[in-house]
């Protein structure tokens, strides 16, 4: 395949942005996001997000992929922050194919890894710290980190490193327009890829309620794929009403949970 004509299967890399808060005070945060089919609103699968210590440098995420409502997990990502919050070291592995990717720091720099399946072989190479890099969830900071600019009308560009080419592209985001979502004012913000690549690659759209820049809405292609590993496209809301803020999360559970190989009555399976 054209290198080119890949570039539909990695922009949905933003898929699994993360939903805390501002960085304010350390919290606890389990939030669910529910994927959906654009044209007939049928569910893909739910997301289920525990975040500890949200917007520290102590702050750990683990997302769970689920089959649907009661259903087992088939992914999991877990992500760790340290001082720059939006290049966090990730890893995700989805359990119905053995796909893996992630990317970690290393007395030698950034570690970026990707594995097709359970039977192909891991693919490794380090990563250059470039300026304003964006990893990930990461995103998700880094919109809020430039959120006047963005009210303002600006386009912002910034490289994004993309695990399964190993390596770093340029993007740019700016604000689309405005809607409401469940009675507040919301921002959407567009990403593209940058210069003449736009034009052939979707984009993908992020909506963040304009109080407190949580972010409520996705739209686009998503980092989970059915079983003819075509990647999915999506809308996930993240229902206000199902986000919980406690006084303590265990995460242990999350990151020991089963994981399925099949997801018998699910869209992300067929």
């Amino acid at each position: 395949m054209n290198r080119f004509f890949k570039l539909t299967t990695w922009v949905c890399c933003f898929a699994t942005l993360a939903m805390a808060s501002p960085v304010q005070a350390a919290r606890e945060i389990v939030k669910t996001g529910y994927a959906r089919t654009k044209e007939s609103g049928r569910l893909l699968y739910i997301e289920s997000h525990f975040v500890r210590e949200a917007g520290t440098a102590a702050e750990n995420r683990i997302v769970l992929y689920r089959c649907g409502f009661g259903g087992p997990a088939f992914a999991r990502k877990e992500l760790s922050y340290q001082s720059q919050r939006h290049t966090p070291d990730f890893n995700m592995v989805d359990a119905r194919s053995g796909y893996a990717e992630g990317v970690r720091r290393t007395a030698q720099g950034l570690r970026a890894y990707s594995q097709l399946n359970a039977t192909s072989p891991r693919r490794e190479a380090t990563v250059a710290l470039r300026p304003n890099l964006v990893i990930d969830a990461g995103f998700d900071d880094f919109v809020r980190l430039n959120w006047r600019e963005l009210e303002a009308g600006k386009t912002v560009s910034f490289p994004f490193l993309v695990p399964s080419q190993l390596d770093t592209y340029n993007f740019k985001i700016r604000k689309h327009r405005e809607v409401t979502i469940e009675g507040s004012t919301a921002s959407v913000i567009r990403l593209n890829l940058s210069g003449v690549l736009a034009w052939f690659t979707p984009f993908i759209e992020v909506s963040y309620r304009q109080a407190d820049q949580v972010l409520m809405r996705y739209e686009g292609l998503t980092n989970i794929r059915n079983a003819d590993g075509q990647l999915l496209e999506a809308v996930i809301d993240f229902p206000s009403n199902e986000r919980r803020m406690l006084p303590q999360l265990d995460l242990r559970g999350p990151r020991i949970e089963p994981l399925a190989s099949r997801c018998p009555a699910s869209v992300a399976s067929s």
